[in-house]
């Protein structure tokens, strides 16, 4: 569209529908089958995520797209001689904040976030009170989907769009998870800015190779789950001990 801000408007909410849409399908077709079989659910992922690539490549082709910014996200932010912060990155980051004071107000103010809270503590006694495991396991992986579509939209604005655009961020969001705690939102976000300050103070240390970073990030995280195998945040309760 002409008008890139009206664009990037509209490209969040479509990206979110189109994204539920595709993670409902695939919860519905393979995710619950494999329920409780972890190993299975990553190696079914890994295989969905590299037929869609490839579904991707044949469709527009393999070479790299831009998403042009709006205007007004042109430029950055000096704080001083040395550190710099684009205008981009913070409306992203501003973006995941109004994201996560979203997730927290369905988490703990609607009857879903509390269906999803009691399906994720026990699921049998969940559906003894009348709560369908099936359903809640069908919209939180739709919901997940969706934020990810989101999330996409976001990543696009500074980096080219190809078909395999996410797959950067792959290691990196397992990691969130292993360190923050499974099933927390606090635990993740913990997470994610300790992993997001320790590898940017890394490659600021030594900006000439990146890779050597994330080598020592996951060898923190190896020594980390030493000493935390649940996380920052582990879980309580009989979640824990499933």
């Amino acid at each position: 569209m002409p008008n890139y801000t009206v664009s990037i408007l509209i490209a969040l909410p479509l990206a979110f529908a189109v994204t539920f849409a595709a993670g409902v399908a695939m919860e519905r077709l393979v995710i619950r089958w494999l329920y409780n079989r972890p190993l299975e659910t990553l190696l079914a992922t890994f295989g969905i995520s590299i037929a869609l690539q490839q579904l991707a490549r044949n469709i527009f082709g393999t070479q790299a797209r831009p998403l042009t910014s709006p205007g007004w996200l042109d430029g950055a932010l000096h704080l001083n001689d040395v550190v710099s912060i684009s205008y981009i990155r913070i409306a992203i980051f501003v973006l995941a904040l109004l994201f996560l004071a979203l997730f927290l107000f369905i988490m703990l103010r609607i009857r879903l976030g509390l269906e999803v809270r009691a399906v994720t503590q026990n699921p049998r006694m969940a559906a003894s009170m009348g709560i369908d495991p099936d359903r809640i396991n069908m919209l939180t992986f739709g919901l997940g989907s969706g934020i990810a579509g989101v999330a996409g939209v976001a990543i696009g604005l500074y980096a080219k769009v190809t078909s395999e655009l996410g797959q950067d961020y792959i290691v990196q969001s397992f990691m969130t998870v292993v360190v923050g705690g499974v099933g927390n939102i606090w635990g993740t976000l913990l997470g994610a800015s300790m992993i997001g300050f320790l590898q940017k103070g890394i490659e600021w240390l030594n900006p000439s190779n990146t890779l050597a970073a994330q080598t020592y990030m996951i060898l923190f995280i190896i020594l980390f789950i030493q000493i935390r195998p649940r996380g920052i945040v582990a879980l309580r309760g009989r979640a824990a001990g499933d």
